[in-house]
């Protein structure tokens, strides 16, 4: 079957969570010998040029459709190339073969996969969207925090009208978490699928190691691994906000990922009572120096406190086999887990705060040979096996 892909950001080298599960649906198509081709529009002047993606549009392009696109550039990049016939011919031309299949990942684009799938009329073209978050919900959130609410609610009736028209003109929909299904079977899905984020198998070096223990000075550690995603950065604040006394003077907060400098140059950072005495920004860093700082780290928190769909970073934290200290949100999609060897789930963030204490005065944690194999689980080649299954149905 000749799979096309559709989205609104690259996956060669994939930064944040979205890309990292994107390039894995693709691998296991292909894995399981399906054509494939990834095309899509960069949501991001700063994202890196690859084959099949056109160049993220200019500013006034998208204000043809909202009059101010921050942070609604994904949105207005879907009325773009659906309503514009020149942005749309443009990126029909990336595709270089008539699909069997489209997959949208995120429902930006949703509507010109319908558009160009109805102008293949020799050839019947079927409609996957693969849903990461109940976007609505997410996008007022995070634009009430710069606009206000009247904005925010606007913004959300946009979003919430284009997912819907995803979720109900999909031949199928895909989930991360049942709470998500819930909702795609509520607002009109036909047929859902649940596929849940995962995790890589990825070999710890001495490499790595090395440049972990450069990073932290061969302290006891917590991590906290994320984008910089706005709700990464608020959950952040959130928990931690009030104080960092549940470190001890020679511990240190690792934050990895573009959430570390985010969370530095955020203007309640200095505001934090001991956090610049504790905290280590690594911003972006390798593979295998991400694989270190998993592997000589004492726990990894999850300060996740919105947002839905489900984490990434919760599938690497519970994979990678160190105390877990996590919030109700950041579990969801991963309720299997939240009584796991090792684990700790706290709502509140005096709680999260004390568990950390706890935590880090406790040994380093060791899996049982049991717990070890039943997280397996959280394996791509597992998460996504039920979306290659009904891939592999379909004539």
């Amino acid at each position: 079957m000749k799979v096309l892909t559709l989205s609104t950001y690259p996956i060669a080298t994939p930064r944040h969570g979205g890309q990292h599960r994107l390039r894995n649906i693709v691998a296991a198509y292909r894995a399981a010998g399906h054509q494939t081709q990834s095309v899509g529009v960069l949501g991001n002047s700063m994202y890196p040029v690859e084959d099949g993606f056109i160049a993220c549009p200019a500013h006034h392009d998208l204000a043809r459709y909202i009059a101010n696109p921050f942070l609604m550039e994904d949105w207005a990049i879907g009325q773009l190339v659906v309503n514009d016939g020149r942005f749309f011919a443009q990126l029909a031309s990336e595709i270089r073969d008539t699909p069997d299949l489209i997959h949208v990942e995120q429902p930006w684009l949703f509507a010109f996969a319908n558009r160009y799938a109805a102008q293949c009329t020799d050839h019947s073209v079927r409609v996957l969207y693969g849903s990461a978050n109940i976007e609505h919900q997410l996008k007022q959130r995070i634009l009430s925090g710069y606009f206000g609410p009247q904005r925010a609610a606007e913004a959300a009736r946009l979003v919430y009208e284009c997912e819907v028209e995803a979720a109900r003109g999909a031949d199928t929909a895909c989930a991360t978490s049942t709470h998500d299904a819930d909702w795609l079977r509520r607002v009109g899905a036909r047929q859902i699928i649940l596929a849940p984020n995962g995790v890589c198998v990825r070999e710890t070096s001495e490499i790595g190691i090395t440049e972990a223990n450069a990073i932290i000075g061969h302290r006891k550690c917590a991590l906290y691994c994320a984008s910089a995603h706005p709700p990464n950065v608020v959950g952040f604040f959130d928990i931690f906000g009030r104080g960092v006394g549940c470190f001890a003077p020679n511990e240190r907060l690792v934050v990895a990922g573009s959430a570390g400098p985010s969370v530095a140059s955020d203007h309640r950072f200095d505001r934090v009572p001991g956090l610049r005495r504790r905290y280590i920004s690594t911003g972006e860093v390798s593979e295998s120096c991400l694989q270190g700082l998993f592997e000589v780290s004492h726990a990894v928190v999850l300060p996740i406190t919105y947002g839905e769909g489900t984490n990434l970073k919760t599938a690497e934290a519970l994979w990678a086999g160190r105390h877990v200290v996590a919030t109700p949100v950041s579990m969801r999609g991963f309720e299997q887990f939240i009584e796991a060897q090792g684990v700790h789930i706290c709502a509140d963030p005096d709680s999260f705060r004390r568990v950390i204490r706890s935590v880090m005065e406790s040994e380093p944690l060791e899996l049982t040979l049991d717990e070890r194999l039943r997280r397996e689980t959280l394996l791509w080649d597992n998460t996504l096996k039920p979306l290659i299954q009904h891939i592999g149905q379909l004539h």
